[in-house]
């Protein structure tokens, strides 16, 4: 990093105190700014200061840097100037705030050495079916696929006829053109996806999202230099229940979070039955 007062204006540098040694004549670390009898000096400043930044930015970033130590500063002697002792004392929740913190510190290490967060396909399946009622879907959802061909390839007639025969190799030779022109494609043909993300993607219009999905499986739209081809595989309208492959991740989250409350539970009452067992515990 750039020393502070190498990179300054020299009009602001003649603003902060260079004090001196008296016994060995070198440079001290620099006053800054001062509030009553608090001082900033150049050191601190420097440490608060990004470890990278341009010297263009320096002096704006330093401003800003120095009138919020001025203004917080100020603020605090002005805080102990009109409270009394009493209501200055902060000493318990200071204390409160400690303690939690490293108690949710010493969690979290031993949840991270302990947490099993591998949940297998059974249990995914195991929680989905005994709480299905808990999974309706709030949105229309699709599986689809589609590729968005730009208008200058030639043939769209032809890959119009490929794309709807659904054959591996006609598609993965779309989803190649797609990845060498740059342009959008979606090809996975097991995912459930929002209906209304998919129409930020695809120039389809729409004002009721259930009659278009039961009405159209083969979608050919122009717009922009592209031709978009699409094709509905299947879909699921809101109120009803959403698939398993629609929920794996949340239900394994879900899953994950319920062992992880359980886990810290555990924790806490091991560490307390073993404190009891060596005699670290008294009630009176």
């Amino acid at each position: 990093m750039l020393k502070l007062r190498t990179i300054w204006p020299a009009c602001l540098t003649l603003l902060f105190t260079q004090c001196t040694s008296q016994h060995t004549g070198e440079l001290a670390d620099p006053v800054i700014a001062r509030v009553g009898e608090h001082e900033l000096y150049e050191s601190q400043l420097n440490a608060l200061l990004p470890s990278e930044i341009s010297e263009t930015d320096t002096l704006a970033v330093t401003s800003e840097i120095i009138d919020n130590w001025i203004r917080e500063t100020t603020l605090i002697d002005q805080a102990h100037a009109i409270l009394s002792d009493a209501e200055r004392d902060k000493s318990d929740l200071v204390s409160q705030y400690y303690n939690d913190l490293i108690i949710h510190e010493m969690k979290e290490k031993m949840l991270f050495e302990r947490l099993d967060t591998v949940v297998s396909e059974e249990g995914i399946e195991k929680y989905y079916q005994a709480n299905r009622k808990n999974f309706e879907l709030k949105e229309n959802i699709v599986r689809l696929r589609f590729f968005s061909i730009p208008q200058d390839v030639r043939n769209h007639d032809k890959l119009w006829r490929k794309f709807k025969g659904g054959k591996e190799k006609d598609l993965f030779a779309m989803k190649r053109l797609c990845e060498l022109s740059n342009s959008n494609y979606f090809y996975n043909d097991s995912t459930w996806l929002s209906f209304n993300d998919v129409l930020k993607e695809l120039p389809i219009t729409t004002y009721n999202q259930e009659s278009y999905l039961n009405n159209n499986r083969f979608i050919r739209l122009n717009e922009n230099g592209y031709t978009y081809f699409v094709r509905i595989l299947a879909f699921r309208v809101k109120n009803n229940t959403s698939p398993l492959e629609f929920e794996k991740d949340r239900i394994k989250n879900i899953i994950i979070h319920k062992r992880k409350v359980e886990l810290l539970q555990q924790i806490e009452d091991e560490i307390v039955r073993e404190a009891y067992a060596n005699q670290k515990i008294e009630k009176f």
